[in-house]
């Protein structure tokens, strides 16, 4: 317990934080990234339900959308697009 309370008392700057975010989004994106090539008819799917509400940004959207959101897909799109 001491030791939790001691890491957690060290000061830490922003500018850390920030560069720390940034370097777990790295890994992240690129699975993501990954996940949407493979998967296409995700892709296709969550650009249908865009292109009522943004019609000229759909397939960007999607690409997006599916890129970010990948670690739900993997779990129930089947549940959320049905």
């Amino acid at each position: 317990m001491t030791g939790l309370r001691r890491m957690l008392s060290r000061k830490v700057s922003v500018e850390a934080i920030i560069e720390t975010a940034m370097w777990l989004s790295i890994p992240y994106l690129l699975i993501g990234i990954v996940f949407t090539f493979v998967n296409v008819d995700d892709v296709a799917r969550i650009e249908t339900a865009w292109e009522t509400r943004l019609p000229a940004g759909a397939d960007l959207a999607a690409f997006g959308a599916t890129t970010v959101l990948w670690p739900f897909l993997l779990l129930g799109h089947e549940i959320c697009m049905a």
